[in-house]
């Protein structure tokens, strides 16, 4: 099996929540020495903690 097709059927079984995280590294990958704004790449993981009910609780009032 090539590399390609592990990745693929990998990707095929991933829940949707971890296709983020995978989407941002793969783009971080393939950026290839171009300038990168770091802050993007912790926006999967920080969106599980931003998009919740609490979170939006939290800020209604401002």
């Amino acid at each position: 099996m090539s590399t390609q097709q592990m990745l693929e059927s990998l990707i095929s079984d991933t829940p949707e929540d971890k296709l983020n995280i995978i989407l941002a590294f793969a783009e971080f990958v393939l950026l290839d020495g171009t300038d990168v704004n770091n802050s993007f790449l912790s926006e999967p993981s920080l969106a599980k903690d931003w998009l919740s009910k609490e979170e939006d609780a939290a800020w209604e009032d401002l």
